[in-house]
Order: C-alpha cells, then structure tokens, then sequence
C-alpha cells in the first residue's frame, strides 16, 4: 500500500490482480431529506439501504447511473400472510 496524490492505493503483486485500485473509491449523491452531497460507497447495489451521513436517515438506492437516492420505507409487519 502507499499513499499518494488521490489518497491510498493497494498493489497486489498477484500477477491476475496487478491493477492499482483505491481502497476510498466513493460516489456522491444528493441526500434527498438534507439536499446535501453525500459520500456513498462506489460498490452499492439498487435496492440497498444506506444511512444518511448527514440526518442519520434511512436511503435506499433507486439508481446506480445516475445514483439516486430516496427515503427508504418502513419495513412493516408481517402477520405471516
């Protein structure tokens, strides 16, 4: 590992894995309660619930290009119907 301009690298001397990748690699995206850029890690999933940095509120990821978020829903009840 070191570190450089753009933040920590890890190099693996694996000879299939010799690619540089950053261990920090985010998006950002507006949180849609705080209308604030948020930092979300790069290898979210649709459908994945995240929490707000900023309000602590529960997100869920709508769309990866482009990322957009939207207050996730509250999980309701099952009475095992």
């Amino acid at each position: 590992m070191f570190f450089g301009k753009f933040g920590r690298f890890m190099v693996s001397s694996h000879p299939e894995w010799s690619t540089m990748t950053s261990d920090t690699d985010t998006l950002t995206a507006e949180d849609p309660i705080a209308g604030e850029e948020i930092e979300i890690p790069a290898d979210v999933e649709v459908g994945e619930i995240i929490d707000s940095p900023v309000t602590g509120t529960e997100l869920e990821v709508i769309s990866l290009d482009p990322v957009v978020l939207e207050e996730a829903p509250e999980l309701e009840e099952d009475w095992g119907e």
